[in-house]
Parts: C-alpha cells; sequence; structure tokens
C-alpha cells in the first residue's frame, strides 16, 4: 500500500474522524472544567450550610504560626462565624483503618472566650475508609453530648488498643 492509497482509504478517514472527535471533547471539557470549577469560598460556604442550615459569615483565622498537627490529625483551616461567636475547623484525622484519613468540619462552641463544647461534626471527605458509610448522624452526635471541659474525649482505640483516657467510648 503506498501513501497516496492509504490517505484515500476508510481507516485513515477513520482515524481522522476519531481524532477530531477527540479534539473536540477535550477543548469542551477544558472550557466546561473552567466554568464548573467551585471556589474555595463555595466549598466552605457549602460547608458552613450544611452545618448551619443558612448562610453565615465565616472569617479564616491565620493559623502559619500555629502548631496545627498532631499524631492523629492536622487542622487544616478554622474560621470564626461571626453570627454565633463560634469557631468552625477543617481537621483531617490521620492513621485510619488501611492508612487511610477523614477529613471533618467541627462547631467548636465558645462562650466567654472559653470552649464551652462541641457543636454538629460533619464529615467532608475521606479515603481508604471501608466503613465509613455506616457513619451515622447519632454517631456524630455523641460528640457534642455531655462536654465538660478538661476532660479528654477519645473514640476508638488508641495505639495500644487500651482505654487510657478520661472519656474512651469503644467504636
Amino acid at each position: 500500500m503506498t501513501a497516496k492509497q492509504f490517505f484515500k482509504s476508510n481507516a485513515f478517514k477513520c482515524i481522522v474522524v476519531l481524532f477530531s472527535i477527540l479534539l473536540v471533547c477535550g477543548v469542551l471539557l477544558t472550557i466546561a472544567y473552567g466554568f464548573l470549577e467551585v471556589s474555595a469560598e463555595e466549598k466552605l460556604q457549602r460547608a458552613v450550610t450544611t452545618i448551619y442550615g443558612y448562610e453565615v459569615e465565616a472569617k479564616e483565622i491565620d493559623l502559619s504560626d500555629e502548631e496545627t498537627s498532631a499524631s492523629k490529625y492536622t487542622v487544616n483551616s478554622m474560621y470564626y462565624i461571626t453570627d454565633d461567636g463560634n469557631y468552625l475547623l477543617n481537621v483531617k484525622g490521620k492513621n485510619g483503618y488501611g492508612g487511610g484519613y477523614v477529613v471533618c468540619w467541627i462547631v467548636i462552641e465558645v462562650d466567654s472566650s472559653a470552649i464551652s463544647g462541641v457543636g454538629k461534626v460533619t464529615i467532608d471527605s475521606s479515603s481508604g475508609q471501608s466503613f465509613i458509610s455506616k457513619i451515622t448522624e447519632s454517631d456524630l452526635d455523641r460528640f457534642s453530648e455531655e462536654y465538660e471541659d478538661g476532660i479528654v474525649y477519645l473514640y476508638g482505640y488508641d495505639d495500644d488498643n487500651k482505654k487510657t483516657h478520661d472519656e474512651y467510648i469503644e467504636t
């Protein structure tokens, strides 16, 4: 088969059509991604609306000079909610089953500059967690029940599979 015959063949025509479709779809997807991209502010407002049920004003707190990581968690961001004076934290829990993680939004209730309790807790995302779908609202509500300052509340097992904390709830 010569080059001239190849360019006139059905195989070449099919390749050109498929390449054209690929090129057009790629350009359209790129344009759509630009229009449909969710900004960080919109993600925050969606999380706040999920927690509060309505839109509230959230001011980000600069954590660049603070220690935001420990062995089992990292505080990704923190916001002051001007409507009620509470704080909203985005926290990533480490060392999940199989090395995965869970990202949660947590409302920290404040009364006269002291922590008075834990408000609503919601799961934002997770990776590598096979039982995450089994966590219910009532499980998350346990974080906000009977909060008392100075007591360490932990769920699950610690590193040694021992219950060594003030209030330890097996999960």
